[in-house]
């Protein structure tokens, strides 16, 4: 396997959790009514993140500590 850019995967991760939070999120006793569009966001921004740091950022801060020591 390829090595990955453990800080996208966590970025990505993170994302993921808060977009969710947001989109199900209404006020108590109502289904939350936003577009499928809105919850396709949750993957395609996780593969974007991951994208930008595996293939233009580059910089993995877990791998900066693991070189510090």
């Amino acid at each position: 396997m390829k090595n990955r850019n453990v800080t996208g995967i966590v970025l990505a991760v993170i994302y993921c959790i808060v977009l969710f939070e947001i989109l199900i999120d209404a006020p108590p006793g109502e289904a939350p009514n936003n577009p499928l569009w809105a919850y396709a966001m949750i993957p395609l921004g996780a593969v974007v993140i991951t994208s930008l740091f595996d293939f233009v950022i580059k910089f993995d801060l877990f791998d900066f500590f693991k070189k510090k020591k």
